[in-house]
């Protein structure tokens, strides 16, 4: 795996709709935060048109994720949003080579799909993280800011065990890949499907009631996905509630980890909430477990 790049001030970035359109007021505001970081930041003015169900047509989005791979000029590529549309656009991705030069890619959600094909075919290290200044918390966008301009690599996490194998007392080094739960699963099958082997796997998700993270997990563990992996860690799962108001993922997270062989703990502050830390993906971390459990 290729090293994470940084950014200087004055770098060019583009920002992308792969998935689905924002609105046109986070794309302004999106902007207006990376040129405030004295970068220069273009937009394609195709970035959003009609249909069914993305930011453009699949031929459009396309057309405009392969620009901005293959653009000379910039060194970060950042996803307005998730949503969906990603997993579309792999089946032409697949048919390209791997450029020259490497970039940044910024995103989560729907952009897990490219967060795997680019780990996992082209050997880039990505970033699984957002930036929107009235959605998320100062201290999450400042800490995306510190791993983009290269002043932290990682940011360090404390997190806790969800199972006895988390309590040992040990120091693992792997690489992290995953990201969205609902797209992971989504992977099984096709040539971009998670790699898993000797990582650690990262999972998070949203508005998905306990039975259906269940099944995506039984999914996952049947299709041998946590077989050779070294250990999982657990995001935020928010909203999700049942019909009566109550909500039994943390249950079902923790029945999972009771019942895997490797060592399972959970991160708050990863995934789509307001406090929604960057996670880098595709390079070695350092994770600590027993008393204290760190990741860094």
């Amino acid at each position: 795996m290729k090293p994470l790049l940084k950014l200087s001030q004055g770098d060019h970035v583009e920002i992308i709709a792969p998935a689905s359109r924002c609105s046109d007021q986070h794309l302004d505001e999106l902007q207006a935060l990376l040129t405030s970081w004295s970068l220069n930041c273009s937009v394609s003015p195709d970035i959003f048109g009609n249909d069914l169900l993305c930011a453009n047509t699949d031929a459009i989005r396309f057309q405009l994720l392969k620009n901005a791979l293959f653009n000379p000029d910039t060194k970060a590529i950042i996803c307005a949003r998730g949503g969906y549309g990603c997993m579309r656009l792999i089946p032409e991705l697949a048919k390209l080579k791997a450029p020259i030069a490497q970039k940044l890619f910024v995103g989560m959600s729907d952009i897990t799909a490219l967060h795997l094909y680019l780990q996992q075919a082209w050997q880039w290290p990505v970033i699984h993280g957002a930036l929107a200044k009235n959605k998320f918390s100062k201290e999450s966008i400042a800490a995306l800011k510190s791993i983009l301009f290269g002043k932290t690599i990682q940011q360090p996490f404390a997190g806790s065990p969800l199972n006895l194998h988390a309590t040992k007392t040990q120091t693992i080094h792997a690489a992290i890949t995953g990201g969205n739960l609902s797209i992971v699963q989504a992977s099984i099958g096709t040539p971009w499907q998670i790699q898993s082997d000797n990582k650690i796997i990262f999972l998070e998700e949203i508005n998905e009631r306990g039975y259906r993270v269940d099944r995506m997990l039984e999914h996952l563990s049947q299709a041998n996905i946590f077989q050779h992996a070294t250990a999982i860690i657990f995001g935020d799962f928010l909203e999700g509630k049942e019909p009566n108001g109550n909500s039994l993922i943390q249950p079902v997270l923790e029945r999972f980890a009771n019942s895997c062989d490797i060592p399972v703990i959970q991160i708050h502050g990863i995934g789509h909430g307001h406090i929604n830390f960057p996670l880098v993906l595709g390079i070695e971390s350092q994770l600590n477990l027993g008393n204290k459990i760190t990741l860094d």
